[in-house]
C-alpha cells in the first residue's frame, strides 16, 4: 500500500501575514500576534492543498475573488481554539451554587421572574453549556426544589465556528473527552454508554438552543440574560473589540447580572459598567445599576 504523504508546509511571509491576519480580524475578530505566524502555517496548510495552491498570497487571492462564506467559514473554523472540559476551573459553577442560584430560585419563586435565561458565548463543543445545565438540574434535584423545574431555565450557547457546534448539538462524547473534569458522579446521572462514546442525557441535550454567532455582530437580536459565560475568548480580540463586547453584554443583561470571563482579569474595561467579584482564583463581574 502507498504511503500517503503529507504536503510540505508552505511558509508565510511579513506581507502575507499582514493579508491574512486582517482578513480573519476582520471576519472573527481574533487578532494573530506576529510571533503566531506558524498558526497560520500549520492551521492553513491543509485548506490550500485541497484546493491546489502553493502559496499565501495566491491563496489569498484565491478566497477574496471566489467571495465564498463556505470558504470563510473553514478559515475561521481552522483558526479558532476550542481548549475546553468539563467544569473548566470548577469555581464558576461553585460560585453559581452557593450564591446566584439561590437568589434566582427565590426570584423564580416569588413570582418576581418568570425564567432564568443563560448564554454560553464561546460554546466550543458544548462542555460549558451542559456542565451549567448539569449544575442547575443537579442542584434543583439535591436541594428537593419543588416549585422551580429546570424549564424555568433557558440555555443558548453560540461560537463562530460551525464545526465545534456540530459536536456540541451531538451530545456525544469520546472517551478523552470524558475524561477532562467530569467526576463519575456526573457521568453516571447525566450520559449513557454508547459504544465507545457517552451520550448526554436527551433532557440535558434538549434544553440547549445551539446558534452559529459572531461576537461582532450586534447583541439586540438576544433577548436578555441572567448569566453569561464569555470565557477564554475575549483575551484574543483588540481592545476595542473587548470593550465593544463587554458594552454589549452590558447592555443584554437583566438587572445584577453576571458576567463569567476566565481566571484572568480585566478589571479597567469592566469598571464603568460592572462591579469586580472574586470567588477563590475567579474574578467575575455583577452588572451595575447604573452605567
Amino acid at each position: 500500500m502507498p504511503i500517503t504523504q503529507k504536503p510540505a508546509q508552505v511558509l508565510i511571509n511579513e506581507s502575507e501575514f499582514r493579508l491574512f491576519r486582517d482578513y480573519i480580524a476582520k471576519h472573527s475578530g481574533i487578532v494573530i500576534p506576529q510571533e503566531k505566524t506558524y498558526l497560520l502555517e500549520t492551521r492553513l496548510s491543509k485548506h490550500m492543498a485541497q484546493v491546489g495552491i502553493d502559496s499565501f498570497g495566491k491563496f489569498y487571492d484565491y478566497i477574496t475573488a471566489d467571495n465564498s462564506l463556505q470558504m470563510t467559514q473553514k478559515i475561521v473554523n481552522a483558526i479558532t481554539t476550542n481548549e475546553t472540559k468539563w467544569f473548566r476551573d470548577s469555581e464558576p459553577w461553585l460560585i453559581i451554587e452557593n450564591y446566584i442560584l439561590p437568589a434566582l430560585i427565590e426570584e423564580l419563586s416569588s413570582g418576581k421572574k418568570d425564567r432564568v435565561r443563560v448564554w454560553s458565548a464561546a460554546a466550543a463543543s458544548g462542555q460549558e453549556i451542559y456542565s451549567t445545565v448539569m449544575c442547575i438540574d443537579n442542584y434543583l434535584r439535591t436541594n428537593g426544589v419543588l416549585n422551580v423545574k429546570l424549564s424555568d431555565f433557558e440555555f443558548l450557547a453560540t461560537d463562530i465556528s460551525n464545526d465545534v457546534l456540530e459536536i456540541a448539538k451531538r451530545g456525544r462524547y469520546d472517551r478523552i473527552s470524558m475524561t477532562r473534569g467530569l467526576s463519575d458522579n456526573y457521568k453516571d446521572k447525566y450520559f449513557t454508554k454508547n459504544g465507545t462514546a457517552w451520550d448526554i442525557k436527551e433532557y440535558i441535550k434538549n434544553a440547549v438552543e445551539f446558534r452559529p454567532f459572531n461576537l461582532q455582530n450586534s447583541f439586540l437580536g438576544f433577548e436578555k440574560f441572567d448569566i453569561i459565560f464569555c470565557r477564554y475568548i475575549l483575551i484574543y480580540f483588540s481592545d476595542e473589540l473587548k470593550e465593544d463586547i463587554i458594552r454589549k453584554m452590558y447592555e443584554s443583561l437583566n438587572e445584577n447580572g453576571i458576567v463569567f470571563t476566565g481566571i484572568y482579569a480585566l478589571f479597567d474595561m469592566f469598571t464603568d459598567y460592572f462591579t469586580t467579584k472574586s470567588y477563590g482564583n475567579t474574578t467575575y463581574y455583577q452588572k451595575k445599576g447604573d452605567a
